[in-house]
This record gives C-alpha cells, structure tokens and sequence, in this order.
C-alpha cells in the first residue's frame, strides 16, 4: 500500500478520501452535503504521510480541467494538517492556470527537494508569479536541489517576473539542478544570481533569448564561476538582430572553462564557424566530455572536422550536430584516431547524396566504429523545451538504411582485409 500512494499523478484520490468531490467551475471540491469528521482527516492525514511524489494539473485541455483543487479546500486541508498537507513530500510537479497559483505555498514540507513549476499564461498571473515565487523564497530558503520553472507569458511580460526569480534563486544555496525550458532570460543576471548562490550547482539549461554576442558572453562568463561542480550546460541562444553575423569560438571563449563538463547542448540562433585550432582548444578543456550538440544555422561545420572531433574529443558517446555535408567528404585513411565510445551520431539538417553515400559510409566506419547508430535529419524540427530536456535532438530523424547497409560491408571487407594481414 505505501508504494501505491508513494508518487501521486493527481491530488483527487487523496482529496476523494474526505468525501464525494464535484466539478465546480473551474477546478473540484467537496459535495457541499458531505460533512467532516475527525475520522475523516485521521484517514486523509494516514495516506497523506506515504507520498513522496506529487504530479499537479490544473490546466484546461480538450475536455476540461484536469485535476485542479479548489482553493477553499487547499486551505480547509491546511487547517486540519498544520505540520503541513503532504509533510513527506520529496518532489512536486504543477501545472498551473491563473486560479491555483497559491496551491504551491500548502506543499513546502521541510523534506521537499525538487519542484517544477509551470504556469499558463493568463492575464492575472503577471502580478501573481512574482507573489507566488516571494512566497517561495521564504517557505523554501536553501531547501531545493532541483528547480524548473516556465510560464507562457509572453518575453515582454518575463521583465516583471525576473527580479522575483532571481531573489528566490539567490535563496538556493544548495540547488544542483537548475531547468528553465518555458522561460526566456533576457537578463544575464538572471545566471549570476544562481551560480553565486548554488556552489554545487551540476547542471543549467536555459533560453537566452534576444540578446547579444557579448551579453551572451556574459551568460558563459556567469556559468565559468562554476566549473568545478558544472557537469551538464544546454543553452538555446535566439540573437538580437539579423547583423550579429556568424558565432566562433573566441565569442564564446567561458566556455572553455567548464573543466569537469560531461554534457554541452548549444543551439546558437546564428552560423557557428568552426576551425580545426577551435577543436582541438574544445578537447584541451573538456578531456571528460560525453555527449556534444552544436546546433547552428548555415551553412553549417565542414563535415572533414568530424575527423577532428574524434581526435581531440575521443570519448564522446553522443554527438549530434549540423555538419555540412556538401563539403568535401575526407578518405577513410584520413581518419587517424576514431571515437572510442561513440554509440550515436546525429547529423543535424545533413543533406546526403546518393553519390556521396559509398564514400560516407566509408568514412563513417573509420570514425565512429561499426556499431554506432547514425541518424540523419534534413531538418532540425525541435522545440526549445524538448532541447533543454536532453532527450528530445537523440530522437531526431531516422537510421538512413541505405547508408547502415553500405558501412555494414565496407566493415565487412575491413575485417575480412584484416585476417588476411
């Protein structure tokens, strides 16, 4: 019984223990005829203790409201359980609209850890997130080791919300985990603030949105305060006009920095120009990175630095990137070093010949090895959450089985040419 109500998709079984709930526009409360008794709250508060985790979702899809709670009861809830509703939870997740943006404040036990916050866009909520996140910032001072926060507000609307969030970012002394796929920073301060607050601080992902090359800059500059503890860095940068031109690696030279990073996702909203120098800088300073994307727009990294990435950068296990295949496609014996470790190479909006296919497929069994799984996308259709959320560029595409056919029998061949050695 303890492990069915240890995570919680939805707080109407725990609230259906009180009595017989109904949809009262716009979220559930009790049957105004059901009448409480101290027996009532000794069952709710007995399952109440047993959940760790707790899934809130209060916003209106096709068919109406989810799982919303009505304010009233939250409150009627709070006043039977002052030692609080949930006083085991460990993590909690809310999807909110306008009308329960308090519900968070009722489910801040000393025991929580992880929150993620979602809140639609709504007229009202403009004013009420920044109230919401002060509330935070006192009822969860150096408590969280995982935040994620987004809100549908519009970019011109995020100004109001950004000096609440950074003051309750700066009450998080000891968060590890910092998430911000539904908001866009438009203030570089906004990464200080957590990077001089969260010494353990082991990932950030995050829009950048409108901003320049050299602010930009500013944001690398903010997250090298922590490349000791630093392990995971997704950024999407949009630019702040059409003249900025193409991003190199001297724009965005903090990044080298970050000495123990595993994992770096960049998607820059301009061309990234690449030289052989850049890559070789990138595996001087990153020697335990695991996993690369670098998604830009054209035309794209000359698909010969493949080669180069396996030389300074042999232990990568993930790579995707938008290599720009109509480039020169380099000989087999070319590749001097190969990856050790790689198991996935995702070309990013990689348009791929059939004439090029024998000569690619060559090239990408003495760089990658037989085994690993190559993907191909002609376009990089992702969203930015899916982005920040690590898994969503691995998904892109499919396996082009014309060129698996074609590696798999030059390794053939290979392998044959070597028992005859």
């Amino acid at each position: 019984m303890d492990e069915l109500w240890r995570s919680l998709p939805s707080l109407l079984p725990l609230f259906k223990l009180l009595g017989p709930l109904i949809y009262t526009d716009p979220s559930y409360d009790l049957d105004p005829d059901c009448v409480l008794t101290v027996q009532s709250w000794d069952i709710f508060r007995s399952y109440a203790r047993r959940v760790q985790s707790l899934t809130y979702d209060e916003i209106s899809d096709n068919y109406g409201i989810i799982d919303g709670i009505s304010p009233g009861l939250i409150l009627r809830a709070l006043e039977a359980n002052p030692g609080g509703i949930l006083p085991n939870l460990r993590a909690v997740s809310w999807d909110l609209d306008g009308s329960g943006l308090n519900h968070p404040l009722a489910f801040c036990p000393p025991s929580l850890e992880r929150m993620s916050i979602y809140i639609a866009d709504d007229p009202s909520s403009v004013e009420s997130v920044p109230r919401l996140l002060y509330g935070l910032s006192t009822s969860l001072t150096n408590r969280l080791k995982f935040f994620e926060f987004g809100t549908g507000s519009l970019p011109t609307k995020n100004a109001v919300i950004a000096t609440a969030l950074n003051d309750f970012l700066r009450g998080q002394d000891g968060l590890v985990e910092l998430k911000l796929p539904w908001y866009e920073i438009q203030d570089p301060s906004t990464v200080s603030e957590v990077c001089q607050a969260s010494s353990q601080l082991r990932a950030f992902c995050a829009e950048v949105y409108h901003i320049t090359k050299d602010r930009f800059r500013e944001v690398l500059g903010a997250l090298a305060m922590r490349s000791a503890s630093l392990r995971c860095v997704r950024l999407t940068w949009t630019t702040s006009g059409s003249r900025e031109g193409p991003i190199r690696l001297t724009d965005m030279e903090p990044v080298l920095q970050l000495s123990a990073i595993e994992d770096i996702g960049l998607w820059l909203g301009c061309g990234l120009e690449l030289e052989v120098r850049d890559i070789q800088q990138m595996g001087q300073a990153w020697k335990g990175l695991t996993s690369l994307i670098l998604l830009s727009k054209e035309p794209g990294i000359p698909l010969p630095h493949l080669v180069i990435f396996a030389q300074w950068l042999p232990l990568l296990q993930q790579l995707a990137a938008h290599f720009d295949c109509s480039a020169h496609i380099p000989l087999a014996n070319k590749a001097l070093l190969r990856f050790r470790s790689l198991y996935r190479l995702t070309l990013l909006a990689a348009e791929i010949e059939d004439w090029q296919l024998p000569h690619m497929a060559e090239l990408l069994v003495a760089v990658c090895g037989p085994k690993a799984e190559i993907r191909v996308t002609r376009q990089a259709t992702l969203g930015a959450p899916a982005f920040l959320h690590g898994q969503g560029v691995w998904k892109l595409g499919d396996e082009n089985q014309e060129l698996r056919a074609r590696m798999d029998a030059f390794y053939r061949v290979y392998t044959s040419m070597k028992r005859l050695d």
